[in-house]
């Protein structure tokens, strides 16, 4: 597939070209797991098409966890398991067990997508417009730019975070700088300050004439801008991703879980 993906079929994200060389990914009103794996087959098409020069992340970024509202949860497993507990009588689960089981598979998925936007090969642009929190936060710093609005709002806190982030994945190393330079809770204006944030517009379609600008420029040259933009810590943390993939690393996670 040299050209024209075809980007439709989507069901948790609007995919869509804003001119030839500019493709958008926006986040509707809510999070699911779903979202992460259709995220992931939508920057593999991009990566395939040749005319796709910059790949922009926007909507909705404020991915809170806590509630009723646990994106990374699969409740089809949790289903099956518990009728398989109820067809063996076993009247209460291992509350450590489905804790275990839980951090794993979000886990999985979310160093997944790390790896996937850590080493993309194209532009890949994330755009705050109101708030960005949670999952939305990690995802926007594994970006390679970060552009804003002036009312914009960052809010790396962990407690906004999945409980898997709590065995300390790798994944969250971007999230933990965050919450090092910003706090709490920081503005456009803050993020900017600290690098986090490349640019803040007054409205979006500041930024969308900004990025319009980018696509016509030769794709070696906004190549070699993305080599030079590359954080020290990217091959690093990439080298962790894949160790924390194995077996042993595995294993180690599992050691350390506490006993009840």
């Amino acid at each position: 597939m040299a050209a024209g993906a075809d980007f439709q079929h989507f069901g948790q994200l609007s995919v869509g070209r804003i001119s030839p060389g500019v493709l958008r990914i926006q986040f509707g009103p809510t999070w699911q797991r779903r979202t992460v794996y259709e995220l992931m087959r939508a920057l593999d098409l991009a990566t395939k098409d040749e005319d796709i020069r910059i790949v922009v992340l926007c909507g909705n970024f404020s991915i809170d966890c806590g509630g009723d509202s646990y994106p990374l949860e699969l409740k089809q497993g949790l289903v099956k398991r518990t009728r398989q507990r109820a067809s063996e009588a076993i009247d209460h689960p291992d509350p450590v067990e489905e804790q275990y089981i839980h951090e794993k598979a979000a886990n999985f998925v979310m160093r997944s997508l790390a790896k996937k936007l850590l080493g993309y090969r194209k532009l890949l642009v994330a755009f705050v417009d109101v708030r960005c929190l949670g999952l939305g936060f990690s995802v926007s710093s594994l970006c390679d730019l970060v552009y804003a609005t002036e009312s914009a709002t960052f809010h790396p806190a962990f407690s906004h975070l999945d409980s898997c982030a709590a065995v300390g994945p790798n994944w969250t190393l971007p999230h933990i700088r965050g919450l090092l330079l910003l706090g709490e809770q920081a503005d456009a204006g803050s993020a900017r300050n600290s690098g986090l944030v490349a640019g803040v517009v007054k409205d979006p379609q500041e930024f969308w004439n900004r990025i319009e600008q980018y696509s016509h420029l030769p794709p070696s040259s906004l190549l070699a801008t993305k080599k030079l933009m590359l954080r020290p810590w990217r091959d690093a943390l990439l080298a962790e991703l894949r160790e924390e993939s194995t077996p042993l690393a595995s294993q180690r996670r599992r050691l350390a879980r506490p006993k009840l």
